[in-house]
């Protein structure tokens, strides 16, 4: 438990450097690489940190707790664009590792930049009752119960929503593909 407000300060300090980048890169993934959402959901995750260090007892790592914040955050943020279904969400599906993979050649590199865009297209194309389920389940692998939790709806509602995503989400995917023969 850290007592004084000095010793508070660079506790703060020291997790802020250690995981912001990290935190900033798996929000941003998530807000369909949407810089100034993903900014300020960063913003609001460390402004929890901050105040909630007195409370932190160690019995996780501090990137648990960071994460778990972060995961916390972007469950609200999810709940909220389900809600009012105002603001579009393009989700950007490339993993972490084939980010960092340089030695992938490039004519591989092309092909995937081509089939992420057309993801990108689907599902931004998408209803947004469908795209925010889909990414729930598909990007945060969330199991259809945490799905239904998280939205409040019956697990039955979300297994017929996901039914209906996916199956809109392959005839535009296939539809975008078509065109791009054209």
């Amino acid at each position: 438990m850290i007592t004084g407000k000095t010793e508070r300060d660079k506790k703060f300090i020291s997790i802020y450097q250690a995981h912001v980048d990290e935190v900033y890169k798996f929000v941003y993934l998530r807000t369909g690489a949407n810089k100034s959402i993903a900014e300020d959901l960063t913003q609001e995750i460390f402004l929890e940190v901050y105040k909630g260090l007195s409370r932190f007892k160690g019995l996780s790592s501090e990137r648990t707790w960071v994460f778990r914040i972060a995961k916390n955050r972007l469950n609200d943020f999810y709940r909220k664009q389900y809600r009012s279904m105002f603001e579009s969400v393009c989700i950007d599906v490339v993993l972490d590792d084939q980010l960092v993979d340089t030695g992938q050649d490039i004519q591989e590199n092309q092909i995937k930049s081509f089939e992420q865009e057309t993801v990108r297209a689907s599902l931004s194309a998408l209803p947004k009752q469908y795209e925010i389920v889909l990414t729930l389940k598909y990007m945060d692998e969330k199991n259809t119960k945490e799905i239904a939790l998280l939205l409040g709806k019956s697990p039955k509602a979300i297994e017929s929503l996901l039914r209906r995503a996916k199956d809109t989400f392959i005839k535009i995917y296939a539809e975008i593909e078509e065109k791009r023969m054209l």
